[in-house]
């Protein structure tokens, strides 16, 4: 079970099709690289529900929020914050994110099933996004 990410014209090795913790991992290590490690951690407590030190079901407080909300790049929330097993992002929505992930580095390898073959994650997105920008189709997640 798991997360497939797809639009017109992108092949079973472009596209996106692998495991809801892998993508999960993926979003808290995007999270890391963008914003750093303070708002990251902040973004898997509220987002995943997990802190060291609260444990399970974290709930955003009023100062989350704010905290979060005075920092961040809102195309990346685009991304950051969308349903990880159904939706779409649009053309521009597409473009948005791009720019927003486009000068970020992250090492993480990631592979899509059936093909199996690594990849760098955050390379991988930022393709399909370029994608789905330029080619101005929607991408699709189910």
């Amino acid at each position: 079970m798991g997360l497939w990410a797809h639009a017109k014209g992108l092949s079973d090795e472009d596209d996106y099709n692998c495991g809801y913790i892998t993508y999960g991992h993926f979003m808290m290590g995007l999270a890391d690289a963008a914003y750093g490690k303070e708002m990251g951690d902040l973004y898997k407590r509220c987002q995943y529900g997990w802190d060291k030190e609260f444990g399970y079901d974290y709930k955003w407080t009023q100062e989350d929020c704010d905290f979060w909300n005075a920092r961040c790049n809102d195309d990346l929330d685009l991304l950051l914050f969308h349903s990880d097993c159904d939706g779409k992002f649009t053309p521009q929505e597409c473009r948005r994110i791009y720019n927003a992930i486009k000068d970020l580095k992250m090492d993480m390898v990631g592979h899509n099933y059936g093909v199996m073959e690594p990849y760098n994650m955050l390379e991988h997105w930022k393709a399909i996004f370029k994608h789905c920008a330029d080619r101005h189709v929607n991408l699709y997640y189910s």
